[in-house]
């Protein structure tokens, strides 16, 4: 994990209705984001310039969007082509859990919220707590000789990410404790999902909340665990040929639903026996061997997003 990227988000986070019309802004114009085409992007956006950079960045780091070629130019991936043709408006419940989990395994392109909910075991952490820990993360795992090394970031960077974190999952009302004015409502669509919260204003500690089991389907529990093993499979030569992953790893690895939606063992069971009942996958629990085996018409984590929303349909 020696690549790490910091603060690329321009101090703004992800805008309701930003990643819909990103998407299809890059469907019309493949080069909109490029530099060159920096004026067009602001008019057809109607964002300044950091704002237009900031949606390049977020579009890549949720997964929607990826670059290649040169020149450059940006192109919807496949994760990107299915929830623009199902969900356009990137409303549905289960678009935004999928869109939270490819952000929060982002290692890379958002290490800090990578960092947040795969490596602080802290339920309730402040601003300095994340700092320090995320120094010492930086320290075992960027390497010193390389590109762009991170070693030496600056902590005002950790800060605005810690920043940008929060008002990633909390509305600006609860965080400012102040009542909004609904005109100026520009809140994050991923505070829909409840997965942090203030744990003590006067402290300033924030606490991570389990995600409530009624907005969380099931196929994108299992849109996770596929994830993990695609993830881990391009880290790691073991996974190679695995479709098998134990318990324990599902409930307190990197990359994990446990650690990705917050669970604890009784709520992730809940949702392996409800996905076992639908024959995506098999449970053994014999001979103390908890292990999950992911059906293999399932082990494809974009199959996973298709079947959640051609249940939407029934």
């Amino acid at each position: 994990m020696a690549n790490m990227k910091f603060k690329a988000h321009q101090s703004f986070f992800i805008r309701k209705g930003w990643l819909s019309k990103g998407m299809r802004a890059v469907v019309n114009d493949g080069s909109i984001f490029m530099p060159s085409s920096s004026k067009a992007a602001m008019d057809e956006l109607g964002l300044g310039a950091n704002q237009v950079q900031s949606l390049r960045y977020w579009l890549q780091a949720v997964g929607l969007v990826v670059e290649s070629g040169n020149p450059k130019r940006s192109s919807l991936t496949e994760f990107g082509k299915i929830v623009l043709e199902n969900d356009p408006y990137v409303e549905e419940m289960g678009t935004l859990w999928a869109l939270h989990c490819n952000l929060a395994s982002n290692a890379s392109e958002a290490t800090s919220w990578y960092y947040f909910f795969n490596e602080a075991k802290a339920k309730s952490l402040s601003k300095d707590d994340f700092v320090s820990g995320m120094q010492r993360h930086i320290s075992m795992y960027s390497d010193d000789d390389a590109p762009g090394s991170t070693k030496g970031r600056a902590i005002s960077s950790i800060e605005s990410d810690f920043d940008c974190i929060l008002n990633t999952y909390i509305t600006h009302e609860k965080l400012s404790g102040k009542p909004a004015s609904p005109e100026n409502v520009i809140d994050c669509p991923l505070g829909d999902l409840g997965v942090l919260d203030i744990d003590n204003r006067s402290l300033k500690t924030y606490r991570k909340k389990p995600a409530n089991l009624a907005t969380l389907p099931g196929m994108i529990v299992l849109y996770a665990i596929s994830r993990k093993i695609e993830i881990e499979r391009e880290l790691d030569g073991k996974w190679l040929d695995s479709t098998e992953i134990s318990l324990e790893e599902l409930l307190s690895g990197r990359f994990s639903p446990g650690r990705l939606f917050n669970l604890d063992s009784v709520a992730l069971l809940s949702k392996l026996y409800e996905l076992e009942n639908d024959g995506c996958i098999r449970l053994n629990r014999t001979a103390g061997s908890d292990v999950v085996r992911v059906n293999d018409d399932f082990i494809n984590s974009n199959h996973c997003l298709m079947n959640y929303y051609s249940e939407l349909s029934l």
